[in-house]
C-alpha cells in the first residue's frame, strides 16, 4: 500500500518539476545583420555598362553556425546557446555586402553568387574571411581576404588583406551585431571602389 501511495504521488510531483525546469530555462534571443550605406554615399561609384559579381564569399565552419561566437581569452571561443542568428550567417554576410555595393554604386547590374552556368560577370569579387568575432574587450573584428577578377585575366589577380575593428559593448549582442554591420559596411565600400578601379 504505501508503495502504492508513492508511485502515486511521483506520478503527480514528476510534472511539475519537468515544468519548473522548463519554465525556469533562458528564451533563445535572435539577432540579424543589415545593410547600412549613409545616403550620402549612395551612387558614389559607377560601374558603367558592365556587370560585376559579388561572392563567393567563404566563412570559418566555426563560425556559420546558428549560435553567436565570440573570441574568450587566450585561445578560446565563447559559443553562445542562447543568443542567435536569425538566419545563416554565411548567406546573411553574401546578402549584406551586396546590398551595401549596390547602394554605393546606384547600380543594377550587380549580380549575386551563385548565377546561372551561362552567366559570367565582367568583373567580379571573390573573398574569404578568416575572423568575424567579438573580443573579450569587446570591439568585433573582421578580417578578410579578397580579389578582383576580371573576365579573362586571371593572372593579373590581386590578392587583397583587410582587417576592419569596429567598438562594441562587451556582452551586449545587438550592440555586437550592429558593430559587425558597420564592418560589413566598411568592406562593402573597399569592395565597390576595387570594382570601379577595374572599370577604368
Amino acid at each position: 500500500m504505501r508503495r502504492t501511495r508513492v508511485q502515486r504521488f511521483l506520478v503527480v510531483l514528476l510534472p511539475v518539476v519537468l515544468a519548473g525546469c522548463i519554465s525556469s530555462s533562458p528564451s533563445a534571443q535572435f539577432y540579424t545583420l543589415h545593410a547600412s550605406v549613409p545616403a550620402a554615399e549612395h551612387g558614389s561609384v559607377t560601374f558603367g555598362d558592365s556587370w560585376v559579381g559579388v561572392g563567393p564569399v567563404g566563412v570559418p565552419k566555426y563560425l556559420d553556425r546558428p549560435q553567436i561566437v565570440t573570441r574568450g581569452d587566450g585561445h578560446r571561443l565563447n559559443i553562445h546557446e542562447f543568443d542567435r542568428w536569425a538566419d545563416p550567417l554565411s548567406s546573411r554576410v553574401l546578402d549584406v555586402l551586396i546590398e551595401n555595393v549596390v547602394a554605393i554604386s546606384d547600380s543594377k547590374r550587380v549580380a549575386p553568387y551563385p548565377w546561372p552556368s551561362a552567366f559570367r560577370p565582367d568583373r567580379r569579387m571573390i573573398g574569404e574571411i578568416t575572423a568575424f568575432e567579438a573580443h573579450p574587450g569587446g570591439d568585433v573584428l573582421l578580417r578578410v581576404r579578397w580579389l578582383v577578377r576580371l573576365q579573362g585575366e586571371q593572372e593579373s589577380e590581386e590578392i587583397r588583406v583587410g582587417e576592419y575593428v569596429e567598438p562594441a559593448a562587451p556582452g551586449d549582442f545587438d550592440a555586437i551585431a550592429e558593430a559587425m554591420s558597420r564592418a560589413l559596411e566598411r568592406w562593402s565600400r573597399d569592395i565597390a571602389a576595387a570594382l570601379a578601379v577595374a572599370s577604368s
